[in-house]
């Protein structure tokens, strides 16, 4: 080795914005060199492999770690693991039954229960750009690219849903509400259907539900560490359009049926499964 030869060392600002972004990558080629392994196992043998011995590789591995799955242990219940009986998917079951208290007793035709799922859609997205941008903080190097991607989502999300809103109302809300609205924006019709039906109170259980599922899953359990704001931005449509492909056909049915209870009973139940599918399914596993 040339003693002569200086080592050009890279400075300590770029490589605490770089530390972030690289742990993520390193974590995922991580999981897939060492799979069925948990954190703790997996830094360990990364400590051994490396054993870093300056400030900068212990920053990196505590980096690392933040961004692993964590597994729980033999002895325990997998708190990691989302099912039906956890609390976000309890405040979910009982936000959605809401609307049937709607059909029962103030005796709700279907198109309240369309705008009511269709205004959700508007809450989901919300939260959903919400996760976008808290998505890794830590990461400054990610933060160049949510400046594109979340006002992409909005704008992007945002024609979808309103173009998805003008069909419910005009479609579904007849003449009454239809005419309301000249644009493909479905404020008019929408604000009169809310008072006229009374959903605010129902809305905001909904919208509640999605809040607390953010703070519980996303913060408080730590998903924001791993996910990705690319994944994410994808993620709302999946739902969107299974759900609403069959909310609408069952929706035409239980119009074409004069809106007898047990349709829209049915059609609440459909809905509540749907979407308790979809939390699972997301929830099942850190986000990567």
């Amino acid at each position: 080795m040339n003693p002569d030869k200086k080592i050009i060392k890279a400075p300590s600002w770029f490589v605490r914005v770089m530390t972030p972004m690289l742990a993520r990558l390193v974590a995922r080629e991580m999981v897939k060199k060492y799979p069925g392994l948990g954190a703790d196992e997996i830094i360990a043998r990364m400590r051994a492999e490396s054993n870093p011995t300056d400030e900068a590789g212990r920053r990196m591995l505590d980096a690392v770690a933040l961004r692993l799955p964590a597994r729980p242990a033999p002895e325990a219940k997998p708190d990691a693991a989302i099912s039906w009986r956890s609390p976000s998917s309890l405040a979910l079951i009982a936000a959605n039954l809401l609307p049937l208290y709607g059909v029962l007793v103030f005796g709700w035709p279907v198109f309240p229960l369309l705008l009511l799922f269709w205004l959700e859609n508007v809450v989901v997205g919300t939260f959903n750009a919400l996760r976008m941008l808290l998505a890794d903080p830590a990461d400054l190097a990610l933060w160049a690219s949510k400046l594109f991607m979340v006002p992409f989502f909005c704008f992007h999300y945002g024609m979808f849903t309103a173009i998805h809103g003008s069909f419910v109302v005009s479609l579904f809300g007849g003449k009454a509400y239809g005419r309301l609205d000249r644009g493909f924006v479905p404020v008019e019709g929408a604000m009169r259907a809310i008072a006229d039906f009374d959903l605010g109170p129902a809305l905001a259980v909904l919208a509640g539900s999605h809040a607390f599922s953010f703070l519980w899953n996303y913060l408080i359990r730590g998903e924001f560490r791993r996910a990705s704001p690319i994944e994410l931005m994808g993620q709302p449509y999946k739902r969107v359009v299974v759900l609403h492909v069959a909310i609408i056909l069952g929706g035409a049915i239980t119009m074409a049926l004069d809106s007898p209870v047990w349709a829209l009973v049915f059609l609440i139940a459909l809905k509540i499964g749907f979407d308790l599918w979809a939390h699972l399914k997301e929830h099942a596993r850190p986000v990567s």
